[in-house]
């Protein structure tokens, strides 16, 4: 079972040009007794290509009790792909990014409308001229 988990992630990010590498898988037993195997996708863009491979990647799951890739938030700090086929568990996982606190909003200091017509843009002439009757000659 290991072999096709490592050629069908081996395949996905080879053919998608995808950098997240799996350099160590360890076996393991699930809570009722069954194998499982768990690998740890490090590298760039390992969270998007782990994603995109249980989205997108048509892994084979057979035999009993088989279940297609879904995934897994129940450990915290890390976000998990995993799936059952032939008996064993198969778990891909990637620590979950930690996200900053939101910087807090300071609201631009509030300025009355009149304050800002005071002065005329530099397209307008500072000053109005007041307007004259033009004088006519007459010959």
């Amino acid at each position: 079972m290991k072999r096709e988990a490592v050629d069908a992630w081996y395949q996905f990010t080879s053919h998608q040009n995808l950098k997240a590498r799996i350099p160590d898988w360890r076996e393991a037993k699930a809570s009722d007794g069954t194998p499982r195997l768990v690998a740890e996708v490090v590298g760039p863009g390992a969270a998007h290509t782990l994603h995109l491979f249980a989205s997108q990647w048509m892994v084979s799951v057979t035999g009993a009790g088989a279940q297609r890739p879904g995934f897994d938030y129940s450990v915290p700090g890390r976000v998990a792909c995993v799936w059952r086929t032939c008996g064993v568990w198969v778990e891909l996982w990637h620590p979950e990014p930690a996200t900053a606190p939101p910087a807090p909003v300071v609201a631009p200091p509030r300025t009355s409308l009149r304050s800002t017509l005071t002065r005329p843009s530099g397209r307008l002439p500072f000053t109005r001229r007041p307007k004259t009757k033009k004088e006519t000659t007459t010959p």
